[in-house]
């Protein structure tokens, strides 16, 4: 009896209108997704073989990588390659690239394809199973019981024997396995015409993507439950004005509120205020040394004894700090909203997606870390280099490719004007992440939540239909 009702159930909700409808949206848009993200990677491996070239070229240039010339450039790049990971989200918030320089940690952020216009919402995977999908299934089970109701369905099973929280169950797994259907044939379809287009078939994308489709299931629960709880109401209308409330609350209102609420929390000075601090931070410096040290390190100074050259150093450190002072403050500020944002279900599955995928705010923090072991790296291998150039004064300092004119004339050189023995450390893109085990763990971490709140949902339900008139 309990397979016959279930059958039912599921062929009644096939033959639905709006099922019918809602299936034919998603394949259309996952097939979109897929021709849209196949265009965008193109673009995008196009941009990332140019920085590439540009690197190969400048190696090939004998005066490109002279280590004095290095020392004033932005020469360390570390780029998040593109990859399949677009098909779900284009995570275009937080950079694909830093370059440095690689005296202090200076970064500069950028973006590929920075100049595109940005729309609302991306057509991409996160779109369609994180904010479509929990809509759809909103819709569809948010008269799950009503309809039962008001068809004498739920009356006549009862009177049979049959137990309300079974009809419950029988309801939450039809609409799980509707899930199933709707979502899993277009989202595999998607997943190959995206490789086929872009010739990057990969079993270890594939993995993630199932991964993906596996980690939807309970934040789609999570709206199935919500729309059972909702079917119960007494009053048709005031269900579907809470159906919308709900999803927009979840969509628009708690990220908004989170960027307003972190703005105030944790504000954030404007670039002009930070520029000024960091040239009074130099200056500042400056002036300790300048007093104590007089015409020895001001004016062309004292090359020769490293006096200048350490002065200069001091002030670019100090420098630095501002710069640093700068990207925390960023961070600090995103960890907020992320905090604050993770009210909402959708922001939870954005953010376990960044972790599967090593993109956005998540792989942002690893690159940071990658570009100053490679400064750390780096400098020392120059300095080693540097100290076997006899004519070197070994002057290790930002400014020092600036002094070379004033010591030209006498045949000396503040740094060595040899070339840089180890170029393929100045373009990095093996960017390493946590271990598989750390993940999973910083994942289950993140599901946590949203299973509490399919948790508390069922039970509220099986409480509000153990109460429910169903005459």
């Amino acid at each position: 009896m309990n397979k016959i009702l279930l059958i039912k159930d599921i062929r009644l909700m096939l033959k639905d209108l709006k099922f019918q409808i809602f299936f034919l949206i998603l394949v259309i848009l996952f097939i979109l997704s897929a021709i849209s993200s196949a265009v965008t990677y193109q673009n995008l491996n196009e941009e990332y073989q140019t920085d590439l070239n540009r690197h190969h070229e400048r190696v090939s240039d004998g005066e490109s990588m002279k280590m004095i010339d290095l020392l004033n450039n932005n020469a360390l790049s570390v780029l998040n390659s593109p990859s399949p990971a677009l098909l779900f989200n284009r995570f275009d918030t937080y950079p694909d690239k830093l370059r440095v320089n690689i005296m202090f940690y200076t970064p500069f952020f950028s973006n590929y394809r920075t100049t595109m216009t940005r729309e609302v919402f991306h057509l991409n995977w996160f779109f369609i199973l994180g904010i479509l999908s929990s809509f759809i299934m909103l819709i569809m089970s948010f008269e799950a019981i009503s309809h039962e109701k008001r068809a004498g369905t739920l009356r006549l099973l009862s009177i049979i024997g049959f137990k309300r929280q079974t009809m419950l169950w029988h309801k939450y797994i039809s609409y799980m396995l509707l899930y199933f259907i709707v979502i899993i044939p277009p989202a595999l379809v998607s997943m190959i015409l995206f490789f086929v287009l872009t010739g990057t078939w990969s079993v270890i994308f594939m993995l993630k993507f199932l991964l993906i489709l596996l980690i939807s299931v309970p934040f789609a629960s999570f709206f199935i439950w919500l729309g059972i709880l909702i079917s119960m109401s007494k009053n048709y209308r005031n269900a579907i004005v809470m159906v919308v409330f709900i999803w927009l609350f979840f969509v628009i209102i708690i990220p908004q509120s989170a960027n307003i609420i972190a703005k105030h929390i944790s504000p954030i000075k404007t670039t002009v205020e930070y520029n000024e601090m960091k040239r009074n931070a130099y200056w500042e410096e400056y002036q300790v040394w300048a007093e104590e040290y007089g015409t020895r390190v001001g004016g062309n100074g004292n090359l020769h004894d490293g006096l200048r050259a350490r002065a200069f150093h001091a002030c670019d450190e100090k420098m630095s700090h501002i710069n640093q002072l700068e990207i925390d403050d960023s961070i600090r500020q995103t960890k907020i909203i992320q905090n604050i944002s993770a009210l909402s279900p959708f922001a939870q599955f954005e953010k376990i997606a960044e972790v599967v995928f090593d993109k956005g705010f998540y792989m942002f923090n690893y690159m940071q870390e990658t570009a100053k072991r490679s400064i750390v790296q780096i400098s020392n291998l120059m300095k080693e280099q540097d100290s076997r150039d006899e004519t070197s004064l070994h002057l290790f300092y930002k400014g020092a490719s600036g002094d070379r004119y004033v010591l030209s004339s006498i045949g000396q050189i503040p740094f060595s004007a040899q070339h840089f023995e180890h170029p393929n450390l100045l373009f990095v893109t093996e960017i390493e992440t946590e271990d598989g085990f750390a993940k999973a763990v910083r994942v289950i971490l993140r599901l946590l939540p949203i299973l509490i709140l399919n948790i508390l949902l069922m039970f509220l339900s099986v409480v509000r239909f153990e109460k429910l008139d169903i005459r």
